[in-house]
């Protein structure tokens, strides 16, 4: 006796066996989408697991540079004040203990009262970076006389190459305006001083040749200035930490050239305290520029 299926059973588990595959079908993408999901989480996770362990190791690197940098610097300011200071302490005792002619007192008197200056020069820049670092430096703008600072400049500075024995050097000066009376608005202190510190670095580094210091009149109202040297020049690569603190062309503290390494770092603070910007250009052997920007009008 054959046994048959009815139509309405066999339609019936049809459409099970239909809705199973379809169940099984979205099933199997649901779980396809949530295992992309998931690859794709733990993908993320895993960049942003290298890159936090990518952050950290720069980080640590920077903070090894950093203390390596200020290690550099303290052991470079502690043999930069004791140079004066020995100076001083010296001939301070040669004054009180010895009987000098008045020829070798008043030379005692100008080294002693040199190497005072260097000292004192020495407190400001570190006075002046701690003020920075701390905030508390404040804007005083007021009418500045441009041209009278720059003479007054180049007149010191035509004074100091001689101390320095470097009387070759010819230390010269470009007005765009050569009305004396010429004036913009800013902090004439911070503007010296960031000027002061471009010309003694370039004299520092000059041994043949000129310095010119001087400023151009920019169509948007801002004055350029800038301090032009021969000198030893630096490379390209150097451009991105010269403004660094505790940087110097020569960072070994048995370099020739004396200095903590702030002078460039306090100018670019002042100038950007100012409203302006700093950048320099240099090649090896041949010299440097380094320019600065600041609107001429409060």
């Amino acid at each position: 006796m054959e046994y048959s299926i009815p139509l309405n059973y066999f339609l019936v588990i049809l459409l099970i066996v239909i809705l199973v595959q379809g169940y099984l079908f979205v099933y199997y993408l649901r779980a396809s989408r949530e295992k992309s999901r998931m690859i794709r989480l733990l993908s993320s996770q895993n960049k942003s697991i290298l890159q936090a362990q990518e952050e950290l190791t720069k980080a640590k690197e920077n903070a090894e540079e950093s203390d390596k940098l200020k290690s550099a610097f303290l052991s470079n300011m502690s043999h930069e004040i004791r140079t004066p200071l020995n100076a001083i302490m010296g001939f301070s005792s040669l004054l009180l203990d010895s009987s000098p002619s008045e020829e070798e007192q008043k030379q005692f008197i100008s080294i002693i009262h040199s190497n005072s200056d260097k000292l004192l020069d020495l407190m400001d820049e570190i006075f002046d970076i701690a003020q920075n670092e701390s905030g508390l430096i404040d804007m005083q703008k007021e009418p500045c006389q441009v041209n009278e600072i720059l003479t007054s400049l180049v007149t010191f500075f035509n004074l100091e190459k001689g101390i320095l024995g470097k009387e070759h050097i010819s230390i010269r000066v470009q007005k765009a305006n050569k009305d004396h009376n010429f004036t913009i608005y800013t902090d004439a202190r911070k503007l010296r001083q960031a000027i002061y510190n471009l010309v003694e670095n370039s004299l520092k580094y000059t041994e043949n040749g000129f310095i010119e210091l001087g400023y151009e009149l920019l169509d948007n109202s801002f004055v350029q200035f800038f301090v032009k040297d021969t000198g030893i020049g630096f490379p390209q690569e150097k451009l991105d930490v010269l403004f660094s603190k505790f940087r110097q062309e020569e960072e070994d503290h048995t370099r020739s050239y004396g200095g903590i390494g702030l002078g460039l770092t306090l100018s670019k603070k002042f100038v950007e305290l100012m409203g302006g910007e700093m950048w320099a250009e240099s090649k090896p052997g041949v010299g440097s520029v380094f320019y600065f920007t600041l609107p001429g009008q409060p």
